[in-house]
């Protein structure tokens, strides 16, 4: 029996994946990583500011069921905040339309357009990145787009935050996704076969300006990818393909400014003291930057890195054929990279003397994945280089030959390898925390707490004084804050209004 089985994990052994197979599997093993956080998404619900930019818009939604009132109820909201908190003059309008308003239960439609957003938004990018710059294969695109996209969900610095809460999720992670969907934009309007220009390039400087009234740290890269990009066409002679990032870019700039001098942006910067100056700002963007890096990079991280390599080889070796790209300076790429991520630290650090809340920081994560499979693709082309000008020229034909196929033995190692980098990390994987918190029962405990005090709420009357009993459970994907026993706090407060009583107040606990 013992060699029967033996004699069978031989044949395995020898089988090869084809690289179809082995885009099949990475695919399914990404769409297997969101079950849990899609399935759980039925117990997610509103907290914090969701309620403070919901309130007028609630409110309306209750006394008219006009979706057309609703939509000028968020318009009204927006100018509010414009000038009397944050300056933003798009997000506001988006913020005030969290699903909730319809209904308690419509809440859960947050992570499925924070997550579906991320997911299109760089599968596009990836795309045009891999398929239409680089020439890579559909294979290739597909395998890197699936490895950049679990990194992206399941090791994010906070989920809650960049999926479930609507307030940070929506503000943030959606935005991200239309930046990458315009920067694609931008770019097929330079291709000579592109057709309808002028419609396509409203659609681009629309909805560039409304991407720069959303959130700073988007909007200024942004301007630094356009203004970089435009720059360099102008530097290669190319002063014509100039035109359509620098208008981009323009644009984002004049929201940037509009934003920083809007009367809600002084009223908020009044209530951050501890600012560190220009050069304080640079230093504390880049100590930061170099922190996160260390953070980022866990032995999963590299592990699930380690996998796109056979893609990331096709690739470079493919642009390597068609564009005979010499891959140099890979160091000045890794300055140029880490200098982005600082950069985008700045106006935060700047504003109120710190990188910003997790909301923030997952989209720097979100870009920081992005620019290590870029790398990974760059040092394997530069790698490449080398030994086609070595003596050990035929190397790399080869290596383009074993690794388009994968042996089953390889693969079964592999996962081997996975799982051992995967279980020191199970309380910062989000599929795994999701999955936990369903099976434990505590995703259906948080969410039985939540429908109670919201049924208690509203039913109460506009006179009365609510005191809630506080969460016993809180799911680490689905808890963002809670209220305060502080009828006071700006969190009870906002609450209230939202829900038309007189006070809220949380327990204390024991």
């Amino acid at each position: 029996m013992l060699m029967k089985l033996k004699n069978m994990w031989r044949k395995l052994a020898g089988r090869q994946l084809r690289e179809s197979q082995v885009t099949a599997l990475m695919m399914l093993a990404f769409a297997a990583s969101l079950l849990p956080l899609l399935a759980i998404s039925v117990y997610n619900h509103p907290s914090a500011d969701d309620y403070n930019y919901s309130i007028l818009t609630r409110q309306v939604w209750l006394e008219t069921g006009s979706v057309l009132q609703v939509l000028k109820a968020a318009a009204e909201t927006a100018v509010y905040y414009f000038n009397e908190w944050e300056g933003l003059y798009a997000a506001p309008f988006f913020l005030a339309l969290q699903p909730g308003i319809f209904g308690e239960t419509a809440y859960m439609l947050t992570p499925w357009m924070t997550i579906g957003s991320l997911t299109a938004g760089s599968l596009l990018f990836f795309h045009v990145l891999v398929r239409r710059i680089l020439k890579g294969t559909k294979s290739q695109w597909l395998q890197l787009s699936a490895i950049g996209l679990f990194l992206m969900v399941n090791l994010l610095p906070s989920a809650v935050e960049g999926f479930y809460w609507h307030n940070g999720a929506f503000k943030y992670t959606v935005f991200h996704a239309l930046l990458l969907a315009l920067l694609c934009l931008a770019w097929h309007l330079e291709q000579p076969e592109t057709k309808h220009k002028p419609l396509k390039l409203a659609v681009l400087a629309a909805g560039t300006a409304v991407l720069a009234g959303c959130n700073h740290v988007t909007t200024f890269l942004g301007i630094l990818l356009y203004l970089a990009w435009g720059v360099g066409y102008l530097l290669a002679g190319q002063r014509k393909k100039s035109m359509i990032p620098f208008l981009a870019g323009f644009i984002m700039t004049a929201g940037f400014l509009i934003n920083l001098t809007a009367p809600g942006t002084a009223v908020r910067q009044a209530t951050c003291l501890d600012r560190p100056g220009v050069i304080g700002t640079i230093l504390i963007s880049i100590s930061d930057t170099l922190r996160y890096y260390q953070e980022w990079m866990t032995p999963l991280f590299g592990v699930c890195l380690a996998a796109a390599v056979p893609a990331a080889w096709g690739t470079a070796r493919r642009f390597r054929k068609t564009s005979g790209f010499s891959y140099p300076c890979p160091l000045l790429l890794v300055t140029g990279m880490t200098a982005l991520q600082a950069a985008m630290h700045c106006p935060s650090v700047y504003a109120q003397g710190f990188s910003g809340n997790y909301r923030l920081i997952n989209v720097s994560y979100y870009v920081f994945v992005i620019q290590a499979i870029f790398f990974l693709i760059y040092i394997l082309g530069w790698l490449a280089v080398k030994l086609e000008k070595s003596r050990f020229a035929g190397l790399a034909d080869g290596l383009d030959r074993r690794l388009s196929r994968i042996a089953w033995s390889s693969a079964a190692a592999f996962l081997l390898v996975f799982a051992a980098a995967l279980y020191p990390s199970y309380e910062n994987v989000a599929g795994i925390n999701a999955l936990t918190s369903l099976v434990n029962g505590k995703a259906a405990q948080y969410d039985r707490e939540a429908d109670a005090r919201n049924q208690v709420l509203t039913e109460a009357g506009e006179d009365d004084t609510i005191e809630l009993e506080p969460f016993t459970v809180t799911p680490k994907v689905l808890f963002f804050e809670d209220l305060d026993p502080s009828p006071d706090n700006w969190k009870n407060q906002a609450a209230a209004e939202y829900y038309g009583v007189k006070a809220v107040i949380l327990r204390a606990g024991e």
